[in-house]
């Protein structure tokens, strides 16, 4: 039997050894989906069936609210924009919300220094011309699709990452995804640089994304 443990052994250490793996060092990994199965907790008398029914019903009827609340959100941004950028017009220092007033309380309509990306910069030349430089400058993010590299030389890819991809004529296993976006000082230089009708024009291109917030805020003197 002990030789036949020690066989075992071996043939574990011949199946590792046939699939060689590449490490990744402080790479974060990223965990597999896999549905996980739950045990089941006991209901003798159906009361937590009765319970997970209702969190059930009401989670629905959250979402149909969700779904027409985010239709007045957007509504509401759409609106409050044209004012946004008038009154921020020629301003250096600029609130980054305006409000809106009902009786049952405060709107906030927040226009945060965040932009979505473009993929070119010609639909901005219409707008800003020569301009387009000062305000947007080029964004990307690179991948690797390690399923591409030359398994030979993998691990020497990842530990030469700078300096590879032509030294290991590896560049089918490099993708580029490319944009334009914002200047980082865009948000607050606009407002001075820019008249309202060229902001209105660019927010169709690259919108701030414009938060509403609900919760109000205490009245003053109370």
């Amino acid at each position: 039997m002990p030789a036949m443990r020690e066989k075992t052994s071996r043939s574990k250490s011949a199946v590792t050894a046939v699939v060689p793996k590449l490490s990744f060092g402080a790479i974060t990994k990223k965990k597999e989906g896999a549905r996980t199965v739950y045990p089941v907790l006991p209901d003798p008398n159906g009361q937590l069936a009765i319970i997970a029914t209702r969190i059930i019903e009401r989670t629905a009827q959250i979402e149909a609210l969700d779904g027409a609340l985010c239709i007045d959100k957007s509504e509401l941004k759409t609106l409050a924009t044209p004012f946004y950028f008038t009154q921020a017009s020629g301003k250096v220092e600029v609130g980054g919300s305006v409000t809106v007033l009902s009786p049952a309380g405060e709107v906030l309509i927040t226009f945060p220094n965040r932009y979505g990306r473009l993929e070119s910069e010609a639909p901005l030349l219409p707008i800003l011309g020569e301009q387009a430089a000062k305000f947007f400058r080029q964004s990307f993010t690179l991948e690797i699709d390690g399923d591409k590299l030359p398994a030979a030389n993998a691990q020497d890819l990842l530990n030469e990452l700078q300096q590879l991809f032509a030294r290991y004529h590896a560049a089918e296993a490099l993708t580029v995804k490319e944009g334009i976006k914002p200047v980082p000082d865009f948000h607050t230089v606009r407002h001075t640089a820019l008249t309202p009708e060229q902001n209105l024009a660019l927010n169709q291109l690259c919108p701030i994304v414009a938060m509403i917030k609900t919760k109000a805020r205490p009245k003053e003197g109370a």
